[in-house]
This record gives structure tokens, C-alpha cells and sequence, in this order.
């Protein structure tokens, strides 16, 4: 086999596997908040404002994420799938993170208005969220565009949401 054509279906393998030909890797970076889910019968996230989405950040910027948890259905316990992908030269996406946490204890944060948000078993209804912090510097990741996604799923472990975002990183 010649030696461009090897190059050329290891590229082609990779990309697939880190997901390159998915359209949102390629979408432009100032769609802001996405929401991706594929049913909103458990519940949905709506009022979603950020003054980082679709924006470029900087080391050292302060960033607030804002949202409005509608859930129609009792959550007793969930996890919360993330991942970021960084769009390396235009040519493959690498995986910067892939990782599950307590979605428990992720809703307690973003609801907590004093020493402690609401945990699980949360009952159907309205929960406002707010996770305001601050980008590390000096910042260890590359700059140029990610894509930030999150899907939460209940006990079940049945899709009960998802969202993604788009940006770009500066030095």
C-alpha cells in the first residue's frame, strides 16, 4: 500500500473516531448554547445565557452560566456525561475531556443559593441555575476552538438532556 494512502486512512479512521464529521465540530463559533436533547419529556433546561457562548475567552476572564431547570418527572439520582473537543488545525478533533460526574451533586452546586443547592431525589418543578467561575491562568489548553457538551441521564440511564457550546480560546 502506498505510504499517502496509509497516511490518508489513518487520518480519515481518526477522524471518525474523535467524531470530526459530526456537524456541530464544524459549525462557527457564535451559535452560542445548543440545545441537543433528544426528547424534553423528562424535563428541559430553557433561559440558557452565558457571557462566554460563542465568544472568545481569556485566561483569567470571569464566566457565568445562567439557566432555568424545568423537570417534569422526579429525578432520584443521574449522571452527567462531558465532554470538550478542540478542533486541532482544522484537521482532527482531539478529546480534551470525557468524563461522568454525580449529576446530583452538579445540580446542588449550580442551585445552591447560600451554603447548599437542592439535591437529590428533586422533585417536578422550577430550579434556577447559576455556576459562575473564573478561567484558570495561566491556561493549559491550546488556543483556538472547542466544543463543550453535556448530556445528563437519570437512574435508567435514559437520555434526560442535552447541550453543547461552542468557543474559542486566546492566550
Amino acid at each position: 500500500m502506498n505510504a499517502r494512502w496509509m497516511i490518508l486512512s489513518v487520518v480519515l479512521a481518526v477522524s471518525t473516531l474523535t467524531g470530526s464529521t459530526n456537524n456541530y465540530y464544524n459549525e462557527s463559533a457564535d451559535k452560542g448554547y445548543m440545545d441537543c436533547s433528544t426528547s424534553h419529556d423528562f424535563g428541559e433546561i430553557t433561559n440558557v445565557t452565558s457571557n462566554t457562548f460563542g465568544k472568545t475567552v481569556k485566561p483569567g476572564q470571569n464566566y457565568i452560566i445562567r439557566g432555568i431547570i424545568k423537570l417534569k418527572k422526579e429525578l432520584k439520582w443521574g449522571t452527567l456525561h462531558q465532554t470538550m473537543t478542540h478542533q486541532f488545525k482544522n484537521i482532527i478533533n482531539l478529546a480534551i475531556e470525557d468524563a461522568k460526574y454525580n449529576l446530583c451533586d452538579i445540580i446542588s452546586s449550580l442551585t445552591a443559593t447560600g451554603e447548599s443547592g437542592v439535591y437529590c431525589p428533586l422533585k417536578p418543578g422550577i430550579y434556577h441555575g447559576l455556576y459562575n467561575s473564573t478561567i484558570p491562568s495561566p491556561l493549559i489548553l491550546w488556543p483556538g476552538k472547542y466544543c463543550l457538551k453535556v448530556i445528563a441521564y437519570d437512574e435508567s440511564s435514559n437520555e434526560i438532556f442535552c447541550g453543547m457550546t461552542v468557543f474559542n480560546i486566546e492566550k
